[in-house]
């Protein structure tokens, strides 16, 4: 049965992530539902919603069992850039909650802001397939949304979008990746896997 406004399992007050076509997951509160339509105010207003009127769009957060999605179609509210609207369709997904692998690897990275003109290229402290630790000689601000280039190995580039969430230690950042290709993921997690491996191998003495 599709979801309706009296089915919808998120209420006032809830914080998610709308994610969107081309920019990523952006934080959210919900500020109401009612008639199969969610109203969702962005915690950061974002000139790039602007663009994507009647794009299909996924509501989703964050529950012990998972992660629960909901699709739908953006509606924008005039005058309002930090004001969401999406035409639910369709019933909720859950989505099992993966426990990522985390590995040591200093790979070469590229790390770009998408709206703000700040980063280069440094390298990876480590990885897993939800996110990656960086060394930041920028002194990147949180919350910043970035653009990833992995260099998983010469002539094959992880490209994905993610955010700047953590600061794990002076001149280093913890960024989770909010939106990757499918093949760009499966490259990611093969990376983890190969490097997890290795060090098994190493602990080993083999």
């Amino acid at each position: 049965m599709a979801a309706t406004a009296a089915l919808l399992p998120v209420e006032s007050g809830q914080h998610v992530h709308v994610r969107l076509p081309h920019v990523g997951a952006l934080p959210a509160t919900v500020e109401g539902c009612a008639g199969g339509v969610v109203t969702a105010v962005l915690a950061v207003p974002d000139a790039r919603v602007q663009r994507l009127a009647g794009a299909e769009v996924t509501v989703e957060w964050t529950t012990g069992r998972g992660i629960q999605r909901l699709l739908g179609k953006l509606e924008l509210v005039p005058n309002r850039a930090d004001l969401l609207r999406i035409a639910v369709h369709g019933d909720v997904e859950r989505i099992q909650r993966r426990d990522w692998a985390r590995v040591d690897a200093v790979v070469p990275v590229r790390v770009r802001g998408i709206d703000e003109n700040v980063g280069g290229d440094t390298s990876t402290l480590n990885i897993s397939g939800g996110g990656v630790l960086i060394t930041d000689p920028w002194n990147l601000p949180l919350g910043l949304d970035v653009r990833i280039e992995i260099e998983a190995e010469p002539g094959k580039t992880i490209r994905a979008l993610g955010r700047v969430v953590r600061e794990a230690a002076k001149d280093k950042k913890g960024i989770r990746i909010d939106d990757i290709g499918r093949d760009d993921e499966e490259r990611l997690v093969r990376l983890v896997r190969d490097r997890e491996r290795a060090a098994l191998r190493t602990a080993r003495g083999r």
